[in-house]
Parts: structure tokens; C-alpha cells; sequence
């Protein structure tokens, strides 16, 4: 029986990352997450003050919202903002967005 030589030779993290992610079964977290990260691109620099994506959960982005003001107006706006973060994600990663009342009063850090 012959027995092959492992290669020992170095591999980017690009090379192996995909693999790994496939068999810990976190491909779509890692997709989904990137949802999170593009948001301040997504919602804006003046609106991003006043609201946080905080996580996404079952396809929805989960977003803190300063003031019943800011929540009012990202509400209306949420199918532009859905339609944006179709172009940024891959689709179907994010299908809804939810918005919740920070804890604090002042404007959100970005």
C-alpha cells in the first residue's frame, strides 16, 4: 500500500476559509452578518447616527432606533432600504427589517 504525503505547503486563508465555513455550516451566518456591515452604506450618513443594525435573525435585520421620530421615517422608507440591502447581500439573505427603540435617548454611535 502506498500512503500519500499530506502537502505541507502554506494556503491563504481565502484558499481555506469557504471550506471550513461549508462544513461548520455557517456559510449563510457569515452571509447574513455582512448584512449587519453594510448597513451605514445602506441607510445613509446622517440616518446611521440614529439607527444601529444590531443583528439578523430568520432573514429579518434587527435595527436600533434612537426616537420614535427616526423609527417613524425608517419605517417609511424600509422598501428602499430592503431594495438597497438586496443589492449589497446576496439575495434572499435579508428579507424584512425590524426596527426597535434603543436603550438610550441620544443618537446612536456609528
Amino acid at each position: 500500500m502506498s500512503r500519500r504525503r499530506k502537502s505541507r505547503r502554506f494556503r491563504s486563508i481565502g484558499d481555506v476559509l469557504p471550506r471550513v465555513l461549508r462544513k461548520l455550516n455557517l456559510e449563510e451566518t457569515v452571509k447574513a452578518q455582512k448584512a449587519v456591515q453594510v448597513w451605514p452604506d445602506v441607510v445613509g450618513e446622517k440616518a446611521v447616527r440614529h439607527a444601529r443594525a444590531l443583528s439578523i435573525e430568520d432573514k429579518t435585520l434587527l435595527v436600533a432606533v434612537d426616537s420614535p421620530g427616526w423609527m417613524t421615517q425608517l419605517i417609511y422608507l424600509k422598501p428602499r432600504l430592503l431594495k438597497r440591502l438586496k443589492q449589497k447581500v446576496k439575495k434572499g439573505v435579508v428579507k424584512d427589517i425590524r426596527f426597535v427603540l434603543g436603550m438610550d435617548s441620544g443618537p446612536i454611535s456609528a
